[in-house]
């Protein structure tokens, strides 16, 4: 799911035993690298307009984190034939609830890549000031969207060759704050952002743990790294832990000195917060590499999120869960039809979101596409309750109430989504309702 920017693996795994080669700093890679990717360059613009005292909604998005990561964990042992979220969810709650889930996934992907299109509109507007006006803003983001489908009808090798050439030049700036950006930290500017709304404590934190859960869509692929893992019932659980507290101290790392560097209000309008900070502390020249890499990461993240939301597509009809017309063709690399629509569903929430400021409409793609997630997490907590029977007494009393734990965050951060955000979810809900209908008639 966007933001980890990064597909959803499919699982393969048994507890016992496993004929992997990776260890478990391998593990850890791979679960840390499912959530690291381009989200991260916008959020802090959203967090900085509930001021740094965002930085507890940090701690209530990791402490959901690692509850839905640890009852993956133990999906990926349960329900080893399942094939991504809509298969462990099915594994336990039938067919009816997979197609939700299926849906509910593929909604995800075009609404969270709409979102990390904005990063690449907000990069081009901190380097030429005149594009970060609503309309300019509006265009580019729709350049860098079919930009990508282009990309993705050549083929997927140009895809992972995209990939590839910009996810380490990307991530630099943000390693670059999180670390050698606490030299410029000034504790009066944190402090003066503390609270500028004057929300509530749980207000405050409510709204930016679920802007801040983010960061950690993706966590369900953990899971996937069980089959290739030595000593996967040992090695998965301590895998998924350790990379989700790394991604977590980095990213909000990266967000608390940001909020250390700007005010609220200055980060809260800001197009490119890493780069606006770097012009701060470091000059106007190294501000704009800052800019050309996040616009050149983030382009790279849209462009993989086009082909992965255009072969989820594909797949799903496949499966029997949307058309036919979508379905695989003999020969073809990539799918124009899937591609095509991909491109339109992506480009279409990005006109009708269209906001004042780059942080507004990056905090509502960015939320819906949580809320989204997080339904899908509470009904694998549903599922794993369900299929937690194949385990002994004792390990399944742990997998429910890992799954209780799961389920009880994931509600109460979508208890925190306002309502329009929480029509839109519904509005896609609603519609795997009825597309599971209608598929049962024909």
């Amino acid at each position: 799911m966007p933001t980890s920017d990064s597909a959803v693996l499919p699982a393969a795994a048994t507890a016992g035993g496993g004929h992997g080669s990776v260890g478990l700093f391998g593990a850890t890679a791979l679960v840390a690298g499912s959530m690291i990717g381009s989200g991260i360059y916008l959020l802090p613009a959203t967090l900085g307009a509930v001021g740094s005292i965002s930085i507890l909604g940090w701690l209530a998005a990791t402490a959901a984190a690692l509850a839905i990561a640890g009852m993956f964990a133990w999906l990926g042992i349960a329900a080893p034939q399942a094939q991504g979220l809509p298969g462990y969810v099915e594994a336990g709650l039938g067919p009816f609830f997979g197609v939700q889930i299926a849906v509910a996934y593929w909604a995800t992907n075009w609404i969270g890549t709409a979102a990390i299109a904005l990063a690449v509109a907000g990069a081009a507007g901190f380097l030429v000031p005149a594009l970060a006006e609503p309309g300019p803003r509006l265009l580019i983001t729709l350049a860098a969207i079919w930009l990508s489908v282009a990309a993705a009808w050549i083929g997927p090798r140009a895809v992972a060759r995209v990939e590839g050439l910009t996810l380490a030049l990307g991530l630099l700036p943000v390693l670059i704050t999180a670390t050698l950006g606490w030299l410029a930290f000034h504790p009066a500017t944190f402090i003066a952002s503390w609270n500028p709304q004057g929300l509530s404590l749980g207000s405050a934190v409510g709204a930016s743990a679920l802007n801040a859960f983010w960061a950690f869509l993706g966590v369900e692929c953990a899971a996937a790294t069980a089959g290739v893992v030595r000593n996967p019932a040992r090695n998965v659980p301590r895998a998924t832990l350790i990379g989700v507290i790394a991604v977590a101290v980095l990213y909000f790392s990266a967000c608390a000195v940001l909020m250390g560097i700007l005010p609220a209000t200055a980060l809260a309008r800001s197009s490119a917060p890493f780069a606006e900070a770097g012009r701060t502390t470091l000059g106007v020249g190294l501000a704009a590499a800052i800019a050309v890499c996040a616009l050149l990461r983030a382009q790279g993240c849209v462009t993989g999120w086009v082909l992965v939301t255009s072969e989820t597509t594909r797949t799903g009809a496949d499966a029997g869960v949307f058309p036919k017309v979508f379905r695989t063709r003999p020969g073809e690399h990539a799918s124009p039809i899937n591609l095509m629509t991909a491109g339109g569903l992506m480009s279409l929430m990005a006109a009708v979101t269209a906001s004042p400021t780059l942080g507004q409409q990056f905090g509502f793609l960015a939320n819906v596409s949580v809320l989204l997630a997080l339904y899908s997490y509470t009904l694998a907590g549903g599922s794993l309750i369900r299929v937690s029977r194949v385990f002994a007494p004792r390990r399944r009393f742990a997998a429910v109430l890992t799954a209780l734990a799961a389920m009880a965050c994931s509600i109460a951060l979508i208890a925190t989504g306002k309502p329009i955000e929480l029509a839109c979810w519904l509005s896609a809900v609603a519609m795997a309702a009825l597309l599971y209908l209608w598929l049962r008639r024909r």
